[in-house]
């Protein structure tokens, strides 16, 4: 089957949609995956694909075997939903009160589920083996990790691997590739700041712990401003702090809680150090204390250059030169395909799921987002022929 014939087929894009609004319809929150599984599952029985559910029950890997020896290409889709209650008047809105398919997810692995059809109907022409990983918990602790610990990338050993996430930024029949840098590790830090409670009438009998904490963020910004080059992108910010009991007394304990962002591990090593001695410093200079701790969240998100030129390529012949663009900027969030990044030669991008009919243009992770459905019949267009140009070696 040709790529182009995907486009085409009104059969085929009508069975990628059915297999999105139902897995939109019957959401599963991170870590509770299993009725997602257990349909996703049933597809790959239908379509003869090989599999095996991992993580108790959340996710899946399957594996189609091509009738010729050459290398093996993985493509992750993560399936998992937000605890959000939807609001946009779908007639496939989600059953469940509270939660919805706010990112795409519902459209990632209706994606998947389409390459993986494909690319069974060609087993007998493809130069190698293709692996389809299902993944869980995106949106809360993580599963590309895990299921790389769980062997997901051996037996066969992987070689590349895609993914892809749908934007609304970009209109339907559009994507965006960045080379190099794409998305920035987060680590979520905690400061726990310690002084002395005295009677706010007479300070000078305490250490007051919000004068401290105040002057531990205005001097945390001179991390970004003076320790990080100018050409780098790194953020240090904080969303929430808690201190004192009442307003006539001088506050012995605040806790500070932010973020930090940065896009390679040595800066992102840089910097939380950075941040724990300025806070250290400053609370010891001002006679109190500070307690820094840092939890480690997802790492940066690197495109292997090579990779990203093969699926730009394809995207221009697929959708003409006009509809491809390159980004000039690294996104400052997160995305866990970053454990996949770091291990193998990797490239994700951006999908356009966005037209201008669409009353409301919603973002990700709200309440009303919904995409254009076309974007399934590109995406799996782009996936199918992205794994098709690795298999046959096209990597520079």
């Amino acid at each position: 089957m040709k790529v182009n014939d995907i486009l085409e087929s009104a059969d085929f894009e009508k069975e990628l949609i059915e297999i999105r609004r139902t897995i939109h319809e019957n959401p599963c929150v991170s870590e509770h995956e299993e009725e997602t599984v257990k349909y996703l599952a049933s597809k790959l029985e239908e379509y003869g694909i090989p599999y095996d559910v991992i993580l108790d029950g959340c996710s899946i890997v399957a594996v189609l075997e091509g009738a010729k020896p050459g290398p093996v290409v993985g493509v992750r889709a993560d399936i998992d939903a937000l605890p959000i209650q939807e609001e946009t008047g779908l007639p496939f809105a989600s059953k469940k009160a509270g939660i919805m398919h706010a990112c795409g997810h519902d459209a990632h692995a209706a994606i998947l589920m389409g390459t993986a059809k494909v690319l069974a109907s060609m087993k007998e022409e493809l130069q190698g083996t293709v692996k389809f990983f299902f993944q869980p918990a995106e949106e809360s602790i993580g599963g590309a990790e895990r299921m790389i610990e769980a062997g997901c990338l051996e037996n066969p050993h992987v070689d590349y691997v895609l993914g892809l996430h749908v934007s609304p930024a970009y209109r339907c029949g559009q994507i965006a590739v960045k080379y190099g840098k794409a998305c920035a590790a987060s680590d979520m830090i905690d400061i726990r700041v310690k002084g002395k409670s005295c009677h706010g009438a007479h300070p000078d009998k305490g250490v007051d712990a919000i004068i401290i904490a105040a002057n531990i963020l205005n001097t945390l910004q001179t991390v970004i401003s003076r320790r990080v080059a100018p050409e780098e992108s790194a953020v240090v910010s904080f969303g929430k702090i808690e201190g004192g009991t009442v307003r006539n007394q001088i506050a012995d304990t605040v806790t500070l809680n932010g973020i930090i962002r940065t896009l390679d591990p040595q800066q992102r090593i840089f910097v939380r150090e950075s941040v724990k001695s300025i806070a250290q410093s400053v609370a010891a200079a001002m006679g109190g204390e500070a307690e820094v701790i840092v939890m480690e969240s997802y790492g940066p998100l690197i495109n292997d250059d090579a990779v990203v030129e093969v699926a730009e390529k394809n995207a221009i012949q697929l959708l003409g030169s006009e509809n491809v663009i390159r980004q000039e900027h690294p996104n400052l969030g997160t995305e866990d395909f970053a454990y996949f990044a770091l291990e193998r030669p990797s490239c994700f991008f951006n999908l356009g799921c966005y037209n201008e009919e669409m009353s409301d243009r919603a973002d990700l992770h709200n309440s009303r987002f919904t995409i254009d459905e076309g974007c399934l019949k590109t995406g799996t267009a782009l996936q199918v022929k992205n794994v098709i140009s690795l298999l046959n070696g096209e990597v520079k």
